[in-house]
């Protein structure tokens, strides 16, 4: 039934706003991953949000109350609808923006008008959306940071939280998903969709979304995830940041109290940077440089999506079992020389240790399977007899050696329940609990050389021994126990030391939500654009920074003169806002040695069709430490 047809009212003007130099009101995430009610302003009889997330709530059982709201209607999907928020029969705990993410405006200051502790802003675009995007992103702010409002977005998919059974999320959510101890953060909403449609081997505590950050970024939800008990590791899917050195604060705690934190950053091409930049607003930063502080802050570094899950899984398992995996020497048992060869092969690619066979355990493997034919790391034994003995004597003796600390079999899934590859997997599976079952120190792991859909079969029977780590994919699964070796390594280094860098502890223990975080205005024009590099030295210098010597001209002419006094080799570029990659467009030049080269460089560079901007000349001698 439909009422006659109303608009959707504007708030014309926003609550007040507390006094110019007031602290703002704080903010309380528990609404966000606990809400007792949502309401969705815009729902329609179209189906959309709206259905989804009332959908969502019913699949997994919630007991969030949803409510509609759009004047429009007097009933939607068999519920009331009410005409504003105002009108409804309470005050829901968040607020879902299902308009043009261009109005949400008038939608979060509605909601501040009436109390409602948290936002969320989906839609996609809108950092991309020129002036009127940034312009609704600073007032979405400025009305939910003055009413202590957790806004999550805009561009966002919202989240799904395991441990309060709530899923305030614009797309289905997977309610086979398990309940388990990994925190899930993404700036990317079809990532926040990868993670919630990854299977069933990953229990997850929550899985967040987290937009364009104008309010609440990645570090704040990952200060949540480490103050949370419930949470155990934290797997992360990252374009950029705007606040690195808390990020990497908080990583070198999640360190010391031993969560690890696994990530994916992209950024590594110039086209990864662009479009970082465009979608959620953020600098991608070196990559190299990127890479680099990370790994000093304990974060495991993934390439892509599939590794991160493997390492998560083996994180998973290693806290399941009660294991580590040690310095990562592996011994590995396969049914095919073929496969043992490719994992020999790409050893070097996935960093794995595959340490010979001792010459005791050779000779053991000899007198139990005399008709073996060759006896390396990694150990085919097929075929030596039946299948039962063959395995048992090979997982006992690697067991038994000492060389090892993980102990790998490996078995491709069988499509569809195969009985007899069932069966044989089932039989190559016992001997491998049965041989770390009493051994602590020695971590047994099961592997897929192809990545599949792991077998319901193999899948319990790894469950009932405990949760052994199942992993998929060669070189995923080796490099994630190489690298969940390098951070153990770290993680001991880090609780028997101190911090990289002395002030991170105190960093780390703050809780300043990032719209809070005075020094950084994510809804400004400058967190959606590249700076010109001379006002990115500025800023740096003005940190107390060395920078390169450099001047700014505007013709050939001047560009000679301000190498003369600046010093040969001379280096001549373009500079002009968005331009990040100057080199990718021709628009640097090196090692100029004298006056003359660089007037011609200069003449070149100015004859270029590029974002309107002046010549910049450093240099080139010596070690800056920003260049």
């Amino acid at each position: 039934m439909t009422s006659p047809a109303r608009p959707l009212q504007a708030n014309p003007r926003p609550p007040a706003a507390p006094a110019a130099g007031a602290a703002f009101p704080p903010i309380d995430l528990r609404p966000l991953f606990a809400p007792r009610s949502i309401a969705v302003v815009g729902a329609s009889g179209k189906g959309g949000i709206a259905a989804t997330i009332r959908a969502n709530i019913r699949a997994i059982g919630s007991d969030t109350r949803c409510h509609f709201v759009n004047p429009r209607y007097d009933e939607l999907h068999g519920e009331p609808c009410y005409p504003s928020i105002a009108e409804l029969p309470e005050v829901p705990d968040i607020v879902v923006v299902a308009l043009n993410p261009l109005r949400a405006a008038s939608v979060v200051a509605d909601a501040a008008a009436a109390g409602v502790p948290a936002v969320i802003v989906p839609g996609g675009g809108v950092v991309e959306g020129g002036e009127a995007a940034a312009r609704m992103q600073r007032e979405v702010r400025e009305i939910a940071l003055s009413h202590g409002i957790a806004l999550l977005g805009p561009n966002c998919m919202g989240l799904f939280d395991l441990t309060t059974n709530s899923a305030t999320y614009i797309g289905d959510v997977n309610p086979w998903l398990p309940h388990g101890g990994v925190t899930g953060i993404a700036q990317s909403g079809s990532v926040t969709d990868a993670f919630i449609h990854a299977g069933t081997r990953i229990g997850f505590s929550r899985v967040i979304g987290c937009g364009s950050e104008v309010v609440l970024d990645v570090c704040d939800f990952l200060a949540y995830a480490i103050d949370d008990d419930e949470t155990h590791s934290i797997m992360l899917f990252v374009e950029g940041f705007k606040r690195p050195e808390r990020f990497l604060a908080l990583a070198d705690r999640a360190l010391e109290l031993g969560k690890a934190v696994m990530a994916v950053k992209v950024g590594r091409s110039s086209q990864a940077q662009a479009a970082a930049v465009a979608h959620s607003g953020s600098l991608a930063g070196e990559a190299r440089a990127t890479e680099a502080a990370l790994r000093a802050a304990g974060v495991i570094l993934c390439d892509d999506l599939d590794a991160l899950l493997e390492t998560a899984e083996l994180v998973a398992g290693c806290r399941r079992l009660g294991r580590g995996v040690g310095r990562g020497r592996a011994g590995v048992v396969t049914v095919s020389t073929g496969e043992a060869s490719l994992i020999a092969d790409l050893a070097p690619r996935t960093g794995i240790d595959l340490p010979d066979v001792p010459a005791a355990t050779r000779d053991r493997l000899l007198e139990a399977l005399p008709t073996l034919g060759y006896i390396g790391n990694p150990l085919d034994p097929w075929g030596a007899t039946d299948t039962a003995t063959a395995y048992e004597a090979a997982f006992t003796a690697f067991a038994e050696s000492g060389a090892y600390d993980v102990l790998a079999a490996v078995y491709d899934f069988p499509y569809r329940s195969l009985p007899s590859e069932v069966e044989t997997a089932l039989e190559i599976i016992a001997p491998l609990v049965r041989a770390t079952a009493d051994r602590p120190d020695l971590m047994p792991v099961f592997v897929s050389l192809t990545s599949g859909e792991p077998t319901p079969e193999i899948a319990d029977a790894l469950r009932g021994a405990g949760g052994v780590p199942l992993l998929r994919g060669t070189v995923e699964a080796f490099t994630a126990i190489a690298a969940v070796a390098r951070w153990e390594a770290a993680r001991d280094r880090r609780r028997a030391g101190r911090a990289r860098r002395a002030e991170w502890p105190s960093i780390a223990a703050e809780r300043t939500f990032v719209g809070h975080d005075i020094v950084i205005d994510p809804a400004s024009p400058i967190a959606s654009r590249v700076s010109p590099e001379r006002e990115s030295l500025e800023r740096v210098a003005r940190m107390g920074i060395p920078t390169v010597r450099a001047e700014l001209v505007a013709t050939a002419d001047d560009a000679a003169a301000a190498a003369s006094r600046i010093g040969f080799p001379a280096i001549v570029k373009v500079d002009a806002a968005g331009l990040a990659h100057k080199s990718d467009v021709g628009a640097v030049r090196l090692g100029l040695p004298d006056p003359d080269a660089v007037r011609a460089a200069a003449r070149d560079l100015l004859a270029l069709t590029l974002p309107a901007g002046a010549i910049w000349c450093e240099f080139a001698s010596g070690k800056p430490v920003v260049a």
